[in-house]
């Protein structure tokens, strides 16, 4: 859904480049996605490793931290700015877009749009502590389908691990089943992965959830 929105409000102008910005290196699985799907444009990828991580900082420095990558990637004339990470799309998406002459991209509502599609009956959200502690994704669901039963859960300690290099390992196995052995009882319909990091933990997910 992101990647269609994004080609929708495509501007031909293929000198200008595409900015995506995150707090870290989470980001860059939307980029491997993007750089699959417009082979022929051109990114300028902004990783706030100063600030990171987004999840546990207050919803005024999620703000000014995503006001200033937005300046920042403005001022490298980017056509488009793709906010890659699910913290500040819950916090900063708004802020961001209100003062903004180029089309602002989130990951949040093309995920809840794919979500009510799916007709899943049981979902789990799995996000930092501030995307989790804003209720985005479950209020945003609720809106669209009442009957939907919404699982939230932080997972604060995922962030580290991919950016330290433990996804495969026994430790990231072990806080995987810290978290989420509850969710796994309820037997979801759909895992969403709420935070742009996670995805590098997909096949330690895939693994755990297909344990018994």
């Amino acid at each position: 859904m992101l990647l269609l929105l994004i080609k929708m409000n495509m501007k031909k102008n293929y000198n200008q480049p595409i900015g995506v910005f995150d707090s870290g290196l989470g980001g860059l699985t939307v980029l491997k996605y993007l750089l699959e799907y417009f082979p022929h444009e051109n990114f300028i990828y902004l990783g706030d490793l100063a600030n990171l991580p987004y999840g546990n900082k207050s919803k005024k420095n999620i703000i000014s931290y995503s006001n200033k990558c937005g300046q920042f990637l403005k001022s490298k004339n980017v056509k488009s700015i793709i906010i890659a990470c699910n913290t500040a799309s819950s916090y900063a998406y708004d802020v961001i877009l209100k003062s903004s002459k180029i089309p602002i991209f989130d990951v949040i509502n093309p995920c809840v749009e794919e979500i009510i599609a799916s007709k899943s009956k049981k979902v789990a959200i799995l996000g930092t502590e501030k995307t989790i502690e804003s209720n985005i994704y479950a209020n945003s669901i609720k809106k669209r389908n009442q009957n939907i039963k919404v699982y939230n859960k932080a997972c604060p300690l995922f962030v580290p691990i991919v950016e330290e290099g433990f996804e495969g390992t026994s430790i990231a196995y072990s806080i995987i089943d810290y978290y989420l052995k509850d969710i796994k009882k309820q037997k979801i319909d759909q895992l969403i992965l709420g935070c742009t990091h996670y995805p590098i933990l997909i096949k330690d997910l895939k693994k755990y959830f297909k344990d018994s």
